[in-house]
């Protein structure tokens, strides 16, 4: 912390004259008044964290404001700004230096940083840079290892050269991604003081997340301790099961609108073709979720049964597919199928011809119109598979946690501040 304080002082000098016709003019020596000294400047807190999300489509600064608490209390994190840019790291595996010059950008935009600490904060405030999906897949390419590595240190020394404090850069695991998406909901929601937690579902663009608390320890859970508080949450996450990635690789017919593509706009079909995509063809376990991805054998990967009567707040790619389809917040699996499929899989939008939905939906660039219906489908399979039942009460499609935005930053933070996963 940095005290600055402004001082001001006067001088005053009295100068008197006395003459008489039988002494010499005298002067009294100078005569120093009090110091008077202006009101101090307030102090400079220095208690900010700057998270950089370098996703798979984009690259977010979000500067976080830390007041502790007492009492085994988590802290109080105030989000104070948020900055993104396009296009994600991972599209410069060719090009680091393009890379550091994305990060230069995203670290002067308005809301940003730079823009938001004070300036006494800058080479005092942590910073983390945390990749995901897009860097993972990166990172499994041949040469890709390397690759990423150039564009952490040409980012790094962007960040340094701006005058933070970085203290991270690098790829976080799938697990973590889910663990802080899981604590983000839990403590925006103010859940974490008590017994009731929530679970979390995100669906982005390369890969796809489920966590919830477990209550006992066994495969897949992480040990997770906020204050006073200690949590078995499962956490998963399945590259390469994400959205984008996946309409990328799997050509279902079924899948499109009539008129775009080789479309048929069948949704039952196309709903049956991608459950068998990620349905697993063996379960070791007790109980499991999805098939492990990029695995011919499809072994079911470990996942305790869906807690009953636990929320599940399904953000990113769930939310705008239940937006789209103009579905409430608490909708279930079957309202999701009828809205795309109609009441026996071959109605509903998948079956409206490319033509005529263009016409209906202006209100949705055609680039993400011609999605809508592989993601009612890929949601169902997801879902499904994972366990939640065609009329389940416990989904909700949302894109924020209460008042804060969803996603797994907060959650990192948090984790960050009170070292939650130091038990790992």
């Amino acid at each position: 912390m940095t005290l600055y304080r402004s001082a001001a002082s006067a001088l005053l000098l009295v100068a008197v004259s006395a003459c008489s016709p039988k002494t010499e003019a005298t002067t009294p020596p100078p005569v120093t008044a009090p110091a008077v000294e202006a009101p101090a400047e307030p102090e400079v807190v220095c208690n900010y964290l700057v998270l950089i999300d370098a996703g798979s489509s984009g690259s977010r600064a979000l500067t976080y404001q830390i007041t502790a608490a007492e009492g085994g209390a988590a802290p109080t994190i105030a989000q104070r700004g948020d900055a993104k840019v396009e296009p994600g790291l991972a599209s410069f595996k060719e090009d680091p230096a393009k890379a550091a010059a994305s990060i230069e950008e995203l670290l002067k935009k308005d809301g940003s940083a730079l823009a938001t600490l004070p300036a006494a904060c800058h080479a005092k405030t942590p910073v983390a840079l945390m990749a995901t999906a897009g860097m993972r897949l990166l990172e499994g390419e041949a040469g890709g290892e390397a690759a990423a590595l150039r564009i952490y240190d040409a980012v790094s020394a962007q960040v340094k050269s701006a005058g933070l404090d970085l203290r991270f850069a690098g790829t976080i695991s799938g697990s973590q991604e889910a663990v802080y998406g899981w604590l983000s909901a839990n403590y925006a929601l103010g859940r974490l003081a008590g017994e009731q937690t929530v679970g979390s579902l995100d669906l982005g663009g390369a890969s796809a997340q489920i966590a919830f608390a477990a209550g006992e320890a066994g495969a897949g859970t992480t040990a997770v301790k906020v204050g006073d508080k200690s949590f078995n949450v499962y956490a998963q996450s399945y590259l390469g099961y994400g959205q984008d990635v996946a309409r990328e690789y799997l050509a279902v017919d079924a899948c499109y609108n009539k008129g775009l593509r080789k479309g048929t706009g069948k949704y039952a079909a196309c709903a049956k073709t991608l459950t068998a995509v990620v349905k697993p063809k063996s379960c070791e376990a007790s109980g499991c979720g999805l098939a492990a991805p990029n695995n011919d054998k499809k072994p079911g990967v470990a996942q305790p049964a869906i807690p009953a009567g636990m929320k599940f707040y399904a953000v990113s790619n769930f939310y705008w597919a239940r937006n789209f389809y103009g579905l409430p917040e608490d909708a279930t699996l079957a309202q999701l199928r009828e809205a795309a499929g109609g009441p026996k899989g071959s109605a509903g939008f998948c079956a409206t011809p490319w033509k005529t939905a263009t016409e209906q939906r202006q209100d949705t660039p055609e680039k993400f119109l011609e999605g809508y219906c592989f993601a009612a489908g890929w949601i169902d399979a997801l879902l499904t598979t994972m366990g939640f039942a065609a009329d389940s009460q416990q989904l909700v499609w949302t894109n924020n946690f209460g008042e804060a935005e969803a996603g797994w930053a907060l959650g990192a933070a948090l984790c960050s501040v009170t070292g939650c996963l130091s038990a790992k």
